[in-house]
């Protein structure tokens, strides 16, 4: 590794709208002392902030239904996903309450002992975004409202109760695809097996 670590030399802005897109020129130093120019194109559309909402005394989790553009663009079988409550970080506004907010728009419950469990890059090839994770322990009596999420945002969001079991089984057989919800889900899994 290069002590001068790589350096962006030009930034041509392609689009701006829900994200931003960017061709970055990168300078780096290569393996033999050298250094090169790369292109490399990168999407930001900021901060995310994702929860996986436990009601422990029905045993169950809320997770969300929703249809994702990148599974219509890939031609997937089915463009839905089954996926913990998430959403964008706001200007102004911490992880901690983006997912108290997503929480009641998209699943329609006021979260309680909310717990942070750090964040992730889920694709930091080409995406800016880091993601922070918390897990929450909720009750019937948290709910407020039936969620779906937010309908001039494009949101027809089905609130899905998956049983902890099944979903563990899911996270096992890999039926689990969404990466943030299956990273809770094993970090679940993991905390529950481990020795008092």
């Amino acid at each position: 590794m290069s002590s001068e670590p790589p350096r962006i030399v030009d930034r041509n802005r392609v689009f701006t709208g829900w994200n931003t897109f960017d061709l970055l020129t990168v300078e780096a130093a290569d393996g033999e002392g050298g250094r090169h120019r790369h292109v490399r194109e990168v999407v930001d559309h900021g901060a995310a902030a994702v929860v996986l909402a436990i009601d422990r005394t029905r045993d169950v989790a809320l997770l969300v239904r929703q249809w994702r553009a990148g599974l219509l663009a890939v031609d997937a079988d089915d463009p839905f996903l089954l996926e913990a409550c998430a959403g964008i970080v706001e200007a102004g506004e911490t992880p901690e309450e983006t997912i108290r907010r997503e929480a009641q728009e998209e699943i329609g419950v006021t979260l309680r002992d909310v717990r942070s469990l750090g964040t992730m890059l889920p694709s930091v090839g080409t995406l800016t975004e880091r993601m922070y994770l918390f897990v929450a322990e909720i009750t019937e009596a948290d709910r407020t409202h039936d969620g779906g999420g937010v309908a001039h945002e494009g949101e027809a969001i089905e609130v899905v109760e998956v049983p902890l079991p099944e979903l563990c089984a899911m996270a096992k057989s890999g039926a689990l695809e969404d990466a943030k919800t299956l990273i809770l889900v094993q970090r679940l899994m993991l905390e529950e097996l481990e020795p008092a």
